[in-house]
């Protein structure tokens, strides 16, 4: 299974997002950035499923809703970090 997590620099934005996401029918939850993925201040994520990404990056993209950097992970294997 592969997930991805949109990081953010408060609680706050995830929550909006999450909110924007939630009302487009695109489940996520947001989540406490893993600690190997905090950079810059980066404390909260939002996570969301494989299927679900490309909708969910767009819509955060058209709503213009700021978020630092995006991950992904397959299985146990190490994080990588999506050029978007």
């Amino acid at each position: 299974m592969e997930v991805f997590f949109f990081t953010f620099r408060s609680v706050t934005s995830a929550m909006r997002a999450q909110q924007l996401l939630s009302e487009a029918s695109i489940g996520s939850g947001v989540v406490r950035t893993p600690g190997p993925l905090r950079k810059q201040g980066c404390g909260y994520s939002l996570r969301v499923a494989q299927e679900l990404y490309a909708r969910a990056l767009e819509l955060l993209r058209r709503e213009r809703l700021p978020f630092q950097r995006i991950y992904r992970r397959r299985g146990a294997e190490p994080w990588q970090e999506v050029r978007s």
